[in-house]
């Protein structure tokens, strides 16, 4: 494996994503990561379901016991065994798994009122970050993790 590798899988039977759209998960997934250190010397990857909210709903429920749909989950390497879509080849620079529902990033755009692709390389940054290790339950994490996702959107949307 070389660099940084993003496996993107749709669940057609549950949504669409235009080749923009995964372009965009694609590069904000790529952006964190390098903002993180990972390139070639330090190769990763990351696979990222596109998918519906009942999907996101399951896979909530299932997996952090909450029976609601959610924008996005992260399934850090070591959590993703058995998950419904590791393609996991080389073990040791994989990171994890990202699932984000694209109706309710939809949802989440027209209630912001910003720009739908905006909203989805927002979540795609978010669950990476989180496969890294940060959080936002204190306000401190928050700022950190906010400000690391606002630093590659505007790297991505800001050219």
């Amino acid at each position: 494996m070389t660099g940084i590798q993003v496996e993107i899988e749709i669940d057609e039977g549950a949504t669409t994503a235009s080749p923009e759209a995964i372009s965009t998960t694609q590069l904000a997934i790529q952006t964190i990561l390098r903002h993180e250190g990972f390139d070639e010397n330090r190769p990763a990857s990351v696979t990222l379901l596109l998918t519906g909210d009942p999907k996101l709903r399951q896979l909530n429920r299932d997996y952090a016991g909450e029976d609601h749909v959610t924008d996005v989950l992260s399934f850090a390497s070591e959590s993703s065994d058995g998950f419904p879509f590791v393609n996991d080849q080389e073990p040791t620079h994989r990171l994890g798994d990202v699932a984000i529902s694209i109706p309710q990033t939809t949802r989440q755009a027209q209630e912001k009122n910003i720009p739908f692709n905006r909203e989805l390389a927002m979540l795609a940054i978010h669950g990476t970050l989180h496969l890294l290790g940060y959080d936002h339950a204190t306000s401190d994490e928050e700022r950190i993790m906010f400000g690391k996702t606002d630093t590659a959107l505007d790297a991505i949307f800001d050219r």
